[in-house]
């Protein structure tokens, strides 16, 4: 094969394969020289896949995790040296890819000094294997690839953990975050308003983190602040104490100032007002806000306000708000059923004992 000298004199020759290569050989050769994926591999067939018309029939939201999966497969490093989107289907068996899903559930141990050790993230290997088995499953009926190993390869059981933070760890991350809020905006260790109080309307109300996102003008009812349940909970009305004020005080405030800034007709409609905007105005993505609460998380561990064993989700603050709360659980959690209540409440019963008068 024939590439551009690197000093600019005419052409400089490269030899690819031997004389036993074959014909197939030559082609493959030619299309990753190309830039193109090899045909067969799996990210061959996401690639397929994701310009056919079953991946444009998909949900917004569904395209959007199926191709932040693609580009996590595509580069996923393996034990010799490829990477997982490098692997042709047709040569994997169920048990490699078994060892694959495990691998990522458990995490891999540091095998160097000063190294560290891979996480395992069960959630993660069961979301790609889903999406794996149904990938090659559409690329096995357009023949793109003759079998599906991911087939019948059974999902790890993934620890529920609630990450809920102990009362004390919540308010210092709280303070820590309302804090730096304060900062002029581009300095360093600045993070944005909505954080803290986003901590405090999913703990006040007891809602999910999509939930958080999603409140506009028309859930706040003044003195109180209407629900937006999702998952078939029901929604309640829920007394604004002096925090929550605070909190949808500051999140209008801050949106108001980013309208007039950007000269933004404000939408006549209050559910088309958003409480939680982006610097440009427009409704504050879930993918934006999980960035600024990573990056929260790990200033605090830095700076010494957090462990890093304690670091703790969105959602946690749900289980904290459910946990702390007095009277009925159930009415102001929303829950249908007890055991829907009881994965959220960690609160132990105090009981008397069994013989002692």
């Amino acid at each position: 094969m024939l590439d551009p000298h690197p000093e600019g004199r005419g052409n400089k020759a490269h030899t690819v394969a031997q004389a036993s290569a074959r014909l197939s050989d030559l082609h493959v050769i030619a299309e990753q020289r190309a830039g193109a994926e090899v045909r067969g591999t799996i990210a061959f067939v996401m690639d397929c896949f994701h310009a056919s018309l079953a991946f444009k029939g998909l949900a917004a939201s569904t395209q959007k995790h199926y191709s932040d999966y693609a580009g996590a497969i595509r580069k996923y490093p393996l034990k010799n040296g490829l990477t997982l989107g490098a692997v042709v289907i047709d040569k994997l068996t169920p048990g490699g890819v078994r060892r694959v899903i495990d691998v990522i559930a458990q995490g891999r141990p540091a095998e160097r000094p000063g190294e560290a050790a891979t996480p395992g993230y069960p959630t993660k290997a069961n979301h790609w294997l889903r999406y794996l088995r149904r990938v090659v499953g559409w690329g096995v009926e357009h023949d793109h690839c003759t079998t599906n190993p991911f087939r019948g390869v059974k999902a790890v059981k993934e620890k529920r953990d609630h990450r809920m933070p102990e009362a004390h760890v919540f308010r210092a991350v709280q303070a820590y975050a309302r804090a730096c809020s304060l900062r002029q905006p581009r300095e360093k260790g600045c993070l944005p308003p909505y954080l803290w109080a986003a901590m405090e309307l999913a703990y006040q109300a007891r809602l999910r983190g999509i939930e958080v996102l999603t409140l506009t003008d028309a859930h706040d009812l003044g003195d109180e602040l209407q629900t937006n349940r999702r998952k078939g909970s029901r929604d309640n009305i829920v007394r604004k104490g002096s925090l929550t004020v605070a909190a949808v005080t500051a999140l209008r405030e801050r949106r108001e100032a980013i309208w007039q800034s950007k000269r933004r007709a404000v939408p006549l409609q209050a559910d088309q007002r958003f409480l939680f905007v982006g610097e440009d105005g427009e409704p504050l993505t879930r993918s934006g806000f999980n960035t600024a609460w990573g990056r929260m998380m790990r200033q605090a561990v830095k700076d010494g306000v957090l462990a890093e064993e304690d670091r703790f989700g969105l959602h946690g603050l749900k289980h904290r708000g459910i946990t702390d709360t007095k009277g009925n659980k159930k009415q102001a959690s929303g829950h249908v059923t007890d055991a829907m209540l009881n994965v959220y409440d960690h609160e132990l019963p105090r009981v008397e004992p069994a013989g002692d008068n």
